[in-house]
């Protein structure tokens, strides 16, 4: 099916990666294949080519945490660049958060824009899903553990309360 399409960057280093990253409570590698899984399916309604919205999928999220919701796929796409995608990829990875990011100008792009909000309804669903097995929690857990990212929220409070009380200490100047 799609595996032919993608096998390089399934065995990436950084796509491999992602197996401990968390993205709606579940790990983001589930997310990406996710939406590998549906716009391989959804490309052919849109008469749009396979290999160019199951490879923008499996790298429309890496390195998301750099940017914010609106820019992360423009960080996406200049991995992709990287990688030595062709540019229909990055075109298609740069507008996967339509409305919040720019309008997809492609079919692919737009392929992109319906399988990662389908995969996104469907992560959340799973999850839901999974607290009434305890499963959810368990898997949250194991990804708090081992997200090199994952700041927790009492941490990230007592950050923001030492940085806030730093400020009124020196006042927004920085002098004493």
């Amino acid at each position: 099916m799609y595996e032919p399409l993608i096998a390089d960057l399934a065995s990436h280093p950084r796509v491999v990666e992602t197996r401990q990253h968390m993205h709606h409570s579940i790990p983001k590698h589930d997310h990406m294949m996710r939406v590998v899984r549906y716009s391989y399916r959804i490309a052919r309604l849109f008469r749009a080519d396979r290999r160019t919205c199951v490879r923008a999928a499996i790298l429309h999220d890496i390195d998301s945490r750099l940017g914010t919701l609106a820019s992360h796929g423009a960080i996406a796409a200049e991995v992709a660049a990287t990688l030595g995608e062709p540019a229909e990829v990055s075109q298609a990875i740069i507008s996967h958060m339509y409305p919040l990011g720019p309008k997809p100008t492609t079919r692919e792009g737009w392929v992109l824009v319906v399988a990662d909000k389908i995969a996104s309804l469907t992560d959340m669903t799973s999850f839901v899903g999974g607290l009434f097995t305890g499963r959810s929690l368990q898997v949250r857990r194991r990804l708090c553990e081992t997200d090199p990212f994952y700041v927790g929220r009492r941490r990230r409070q007592r950050r923001i309360s030492r940085l806030w009380r730093s400020i009124g200490r020196r006042g927004l100047s920085g002098q004493a």
